[in-house]
């Protein structure tokens, strides 16, 4: 679908996931795409579909410009590539998570035994345990050919996008901004419905939150026209957004403390009685649960750093406290 002049939105399936497709993005001109889907053949169809129906095909590909390393965002980039000679463009600190990755994943069963139990889910060690099998795959990275910094300009035939660092929903994300076009290409870091996911792990020293809401005002005041997202619709009004995504953490962190306050201490204990969108926590599996601790945990080191909360480890479980 055309979206802007010499600007298409392909729409590239997701299976198992009740977002259904990621879009990913063609500008025509320089042939090039802004993200592509999930590693299967039913997307690599849809991708060469949707292009075919441009008179052109996947070989015809010159490079493709990464938001973001998630695998929805990234997959069929080994597909293409076995057609096409394409360059990949991504944020510096790409290449730099993708090592710590690397190291992470070889300790990946016992990272996770060892987080659940930091989270105060140990209880569910057992659980864990049936899956140490799918720990053992060992992650290939994914050739970057050129790294990106924060405010680079990249001169392409037909369109002149300007890179905007945007860390929260991942550390490496960017947006790119056509200011000739009046359109900024969002990925996964403003959307229009649902609120991008912003985790923690156990074993990383950052702060994503914070990173997040200081992301949302380096864009919030772009003149624009247009917000090309990664999922879901296009919108327009992107301060209105961003205020509604603001308020929207703001709330959350008053979720923890009123979860402190009522004498809950752990990660999970937490969790437990935050208002999720997508499900009560007691109907939820394992995995969603992990991924709710994991931005329950954002928030508490969020409120942590900002010295609102102490957080203390008794015998291997971190603790949470109101002053």
């Amino acid at each position: 679908m055309q979206v802007a002049e010499g600007v298409h939105q392909f729409k590239i399936p997701m299976r198992h996931n009740p977002l259904g497709y990621t879009y990913s993005y063609l500008l025509e001109e320089s042939m090039t795409l802004i993200d592509a889907g999930m590693p299967s053949w039913d997307a690599f169809s849809a991708l060469e579909k949707q292009l075919s129906e441009l008179e052109t095909r996947v070989r015809d590909l010159k490079r493709v410009i990464i938001t973001h390393m998630h695998n929805d965002h990234v997959g069929l980039i080994e597909y293409i590539r076995e057609r096409a000679d394409v360059k990949t463009l991504a944020h510096r600190v790409a290449e730099e998570r993708q090592q710590e990755q690397i190291r992470v994943y070889k300790e990946m069963y016992r990272n996770t035994s060892e987080e659940l139990q930091l989270m105060g889910g140990g209880s569910l060690q057992q659980f864990l345990s049936r899956f140490e099998h799918a720990f053992r795959e060992d992650p290939q990275p994914l050739r970057l050919d050129q790294l990106l910094e924060d405010g680079n300009t990249l001169g392409l035939p037909g369109a002149t996008l300007t890179v905007i660092w945007t860390p929260g929903h991942a550390a490496e994300h960017i947006c790119l901004h056509d200011a000739e076009r009046r359109i900024l290409f969002s990925g996964d870091h403003v959307l229009p419905k649902i609120t991008s996911h912003v985790s923690l792990h156990t074993w990383e020293k950052r702060d994503p939150l914070s990173d997040y809401l200081k992301s949302l005002d380096k864009v919030k005041d772009l003149p624009l026209s247009l917000i090309l997202p990664g999922h879901e619709t296009n919108f327009t009004n992107l301060p209105t957004r961003v205020a509604q995504l603001k308020q929207h953490h703001q709330a959350r962190l008053e979720e923890v403390k009123t979860a402190l306050r009522s004498g809950k201490s752990t990660v999970y204990e937490i969790a437990g009685t935050i208002h999720w969108d997508s499900r009560p926590w007691m109907l939820m599996d394992f995995w969603t649960k992990r991924m709710a601790a994991a931005e329950t945990y954002a928030h508490l080191t969020h409120l942590k750093n900002k010295g609102e909360i102490s957080e203390t480890n008794r015998d291997s479980v971190l603790h949470y406290n109101l002053p």
